[in-house]
C-alpha cells in the first residue's frame, strides 16, 4: 500500500468536516496562534471546563478568568504559561494541573502543550490537550434515586449527612475488628454568615456548592466527602497516616481558596477552616467528630484558613 502524507489523504476535507473530527474527540483540543490567542475550542473543552467556545475564542491564554493552575495553587497561564515557552523554545511540555470549572471548582487535570512550525521552522501557534483526572465514582443506583433515599445531597450532589452516619459506623467497625485506620477532616466554610448576609443566599449557595465539589473533585474515588451542615463538610480518607493526612487537608485547603464564582460585582471565593484526626483505637462516630470538629474550631480560633490536627499551635504551609 503507498504511502500517502497526512495533507494528500485529506485534501479535500474541508474546515466543518476537520471541526467535526476534533468535536468527537473525548479529550479537549485548543488551538492558539502565535499571541496565544484562542483560535479552536472544540466540544471536549466545552465540557471540562464548562465554557463555551464562544466566550473563549479570540481571547488570550492568559486572559482571566485563569485555567490553570500548578498544585501549589500558581495561576501558571500569568506567572508560567506554559505556551508562551512552548512558543519561543519550540518544545512540547506536559504538566498536571488544576483546572478551573466555569462554576468555580477545581478538578485536576493533565495539559499537554505541542507547538506548531511551518516547513521552514517557524514556530505559527500552538495546541493544548488536556482532561480531567478526577476520579470517576460507579454509583450503584442512579442520581435520583439516591436523592430519594435520602443518601445525596440534592444541592451539591454529594453524599448527605445520613450517608456519612452510615459510612463513618462501617469505617470504625472496621477498624475496631481489621485495623484498618482511616482520617477524618472536619471542613467550615469561614465567615459563611457574612458571605449570606452581603452576597444573598444564591451567592452563598454557589459557594457551597463550589467548595463541595472542589473538595469531592480532588481525593481518591474510595475516599468519601459529604456534607455534614449548612456549610460543614466531613472527608473520610481510607488507609492513610498522620504525614499524607495532613498533607491531603492542606492540598484540599489551598485548592478551595483558589476556586471563585462569578457574581454580579465580580469574583468570589472563600477559605475553609479544618480539623483532622485519625480514628483511635476506642473511637465511635460522635468522639471521632467531636474531636475533628473541635480542632477545626482551633484552626477559626488561629485564624481561620488553615489545617489543625492537634491543639498546639503550628505554623500554617
Amino acid at each position: 500500500m503507498a504511502e500517502n502524507s497526512i495533507l494528500e489523504i485529506f485534501r479535500d476535507a474541508s474546515k466543518n468536516i476537520c471541526d467535526a473530527v476534533l468535536n468527537q474527540v473525548q479529550d479537549a483540543v485548543v488551538w492558539l496562534d502565535r499571541d496565544r490567542k484562542i483560535v479552536f475550542w472544540n466540544k471536549a473543552a466545552e465540557r471540562i471546563t464548562g465554557r463555551e467556545a464562544s466566550s473563549v475564542l479570540g481571547k488570550a491564554c492568559h486572559e482571566e478568568p485563569a485555567l490553570f493552575a500548578d498544585f501549589g495553587g500558581v495561576n501558571i497561564c500569568r506567572d508560567k504559561c506554559p505556551v508562551a515557552m512552548a512558543l519561543k523554545d519550540g518544545a512540547p511540555r506536559d504538566l498536571d494541573v488544576h483546572l478551573q470549572h466555569k462554576e468555580g471548582f477545581r478538578t485536576p487535570a493533565t495539559l499537554r502543550i505541542v507547538p506548531v512550525f511551518k516547513d521552514d521552522g517557524e514556530i505559527i501557534g500552538a495546541v493544548e490537550t488536556f482532561s480531567s483526572t478526577a476520579p470517576k465514582v460507579t454509583l450503584p443506583l442512579a442520581q435520583a434515586e439516591l436523592e430519594k433515599m435520602g443518601l445525596i445531597e440534592t444541592e451539591t450532589g454529594i453524599p448527605s449527612k445520613q450517608y456519612l452516619d452510615m459510612a463513618l459506623n462501617t469505617r470504625i467497625e472496621e477498624f475496631q475488628r481489621y485495623g484498618l485506620p482511616f482520617g477524618l477532616i472536619y471542613v467550615d466554610i469561614d465567615s459563611y454568615g457574612k458571605i449570606l448576609e452581603k452576597q444573598g443566599r444564591f451567592n452563598a449557595s454557589k459557594i457551597v456548592r463550589t467548595v463541595a465539589r472542589t473538595l469531592h473533585k480532588n481525593v481518591r474515588f474510595f475516599d468519601i466527602v459529604g456534607r455534614w451542615g449548612t456549610e460543614e463538610f466531613l472527608v473520610v480518607l481510607l488507609n492513610i497516616d498522620e504525614g499524607r493526612l495532613d498533607i491531603v487537608a492542606n492540598k484540599l485547603r489551598l485548592l478551595v481558596a483558589e476556586s471563585y464564582i462569578t457574581t454580579e460585582t465580580g469574583m468570589l471565593n472563600a477559605t475553609v477552616s479544618m480539623g483532622a484526626s485519625l480514628v483511635l483505637r476506642y473511637d465511635t462516630v460522635e468522639s471521632l467528630v467531636k474531636r475533628s470538629e473541635q480542632l477545626m474550631m482551633h484552626s477559626k480560633w488561629l485564624g481561620k484558613n488553615r489545617v489543625s490536627m492537634s491543639f498546639v499551635q503550628k505554623e500554617m504551609a
